[in-house]
């Protein structure tokens, strides 16, 4: 029961503002108690996603910067407001990555030290 607790209390504090995406979506560990592997398996999926925007990023800048160079070739409103569309939302969007990625690994990382420091103390 002090685990289910501190468990509650630890994605409680530490989540408050960010999304709860990658938090719930393999309830099968946390109902079998098997707090480290979820979040050793949240860590791996955040890893993922984040590459995978990576990516995704990667792909808007580079046709945000065509769309300027084709703007400097031949101006229309088309090429402007598309490559100052993209290169905005790709700095959105790697801000609002980076924050959700860190949060979640320094959260879990912190989590699975707690769960460790925990198990040790109950061998004692």
């Amino acid at each position: 029961m002090e685990t289910k607790q501190l468990l509650e209390s630890f994605f409680e504090e530490q989540f408050k503002n960010t999304s709860q995406f990658f938090l719930y979506k393999d309830k099968k560990l946390l109902k079998e108690e098997k707090y480290v592997e979820f979040a050793q398996e949240q860590l791996k999926k955040a890893r993922q996603i984040f590459w995978s925007v990576a990516g995704s990023l990667l792909l808007a800048c580079w046709y945000g910067i065509t769309s300027l160079i084709g703007y400097g070739g031949d101006p229309n409103w088309f090429d402007l407001s598309a490559g100052l569309i993209l290169w905005f939302s790709t700095m959105g969007m790697v801000w609002y990555t980076s924050k959700e990625y860190y949060s979640i690994k320094s959260s879990m990382n912190l989590f699975i030290k707690m769960m460790e420091k925990e198990q040790v103390q109950k061998r004692n």
